[in-house]
């Protein structure tokens, strides 16, 4: 455990600390949007996390070891989040993870402070997709999570969710919901790379490589993409099986393999390409997700080719920014790109519209004003 201390300021909003035993300290919606916002707006915010390098910007770290496998890190790392949790003698304690649902509870019993819940999915749908959990197993471990969420956010203050279908999920059981989408922010991957230019001759796929996400049928589609079109993944394995499958498939070797590469990296494999791909299988968790791959494909100027979900239809084909496929059929997934390659004026158009909906609608800014407001409302009991 180690701590990054940034300099002592007057903070008159009140003392927030957010917590995971999960997610990196610099985890895009936790550090990045949220913590930033809040510090941004008088809060004296402290994070509680896995170690990971992050910028000086108002926020309080304290660090937690990457190491151990799954069972560990639910058990161990999340006692040791919680006891660091009340040391920090916060106002608002504001946590992230499944497996921290009884330590916000306790929090909650043992300081008195506002207790928030973060649920950046919704995790009994999500685990009937887990491959680690044996398949007959999923729907009582989905069940008895859903048992636990219940009894804990009756008991909390406040849940936000990442999504609207996420935050209906609660809606029955919470005393409070509010979907804070997890929308990009609109500076990161603009202005340079919101404007297509003729030299993007690639396309990619950023986020963790899972079957469930799609990895098999992308790859069988590479057969019939033309061969002048580069393929950048970027991301992490979800498991050595996931790897080895991946690697030893004959169409791996288009690949240009990145790894986990910064938010600088990506903006640069965002730059090449012509498109990007968020092609999911139809798990209960997808079908009513909202990525922020796909929005953050839309802030860089890259049309989208996704999974023909009727959500993701109206946020993508609907509104003219992308083409959407059967994401198990490896044809239509080829098809896609071959219609954004060849056609470089429909493709323009659809990356122009992609930019407006952002700038317009799909962006972090609005959020982050909710954000606040959610806790200034709970601080105002």
């Amino acid at each position: 455990m180690s701590r990054t201390n940034m300099p002592a300021t007057e903070r008159g909003r009140g003392k927030v600390c957010h917590f995971s035993s999960v997610h990196k300290v610099n985890d895009v919606r936790i550090f990045h949007k949220e913590c930033v916002t809040l510090a941004e707006a008088g809060f004296d915010v402290t994070l509680i996390g896995v170690a990971a390098d992050v910028p000086e910007r108002g926020v309080n770290i304290i660090t937690l070891p990457d190491e151990g496998n799954r069972l560990q890190r639910m058990m161990g790392r999340a006692k040791a989040a919680y006891r660091h949790a009340l040391d920090v003698g916060a106002d608002i304690y504001h946590f992230h993870d499944v497996e921290l649902l009884p330590y916000g509870l306790m929090l909650k019993r043992r300081t008195g402070a506002k207790v928030i819940f973060d649920s950046h999915e919704c995790f009994r749908e999500d685990i009937l997709g887990k491959h680690w959990i044996p398949a007959p197993l999923r729907p009582l471990v989905g069940h008895a999570v859903g048992g636990m969420e219940d009894f804990v956010v009756r008991r909390i203050d406040q849940v936000i969710a990442a999504t609207p279908h996420v935050a209906e999920s609660f809606r029955e059981q919470a005393q409070r919901v509010v979907a804070i989408n997890n929308y990009p922010l609109e500076e990161e991957f603009a202005p340079s790379a919101a404007t297509p230019g003729g030299n993007r001759d690639g396309i990619c796929y950023v986020g963790a490589i899972s079957f469930v996400r799609g990895i098999v049928p992308f790859l069988d589609a590479l057969a019939m993409v033309d061969e002048s079109v580069r393929v950048d993944v970027a991301g992490g394995f979800a498991g050595e099986e996931v790897r080895k499958a991946a690697m030893s498939h004959p169409n791996w070797s288009r690949v240009t393999f990145h790894g986990q590469v910064s938010r600088s990296q990506i903006a640069r494999i965002y730059q090449e390409c012509f498109a990007g791909i968020v092609t999911f299988l139809p798990v209960p968790n997808h079908v009513h997700s909202q990525p922020n791959k796909i929005f953050e494909y839309m802030s860089a100027g890259l049309p989208v080719i996704c999974s023909h979900f009727p959500l993701w239809r109206s946020l993508i084909e609907d509104q003219g920014c992308g083409i959407v496929v059967d994401p198990a059929n490896p044809r239509q997934i080829a098809a896609a790109i071959e219609t954004m390659r060849s056609d470089r004026s429909r493709n323009r158009k659809m990356a122009e519209r992609g930019v407006d909906l952002i700038r317009d609608k799909y962006n972090w800014t609005c959020e982050g004003r909710r954000l606040v407001e959610t806790y200034d409302a709970l601080l105002g009991d």
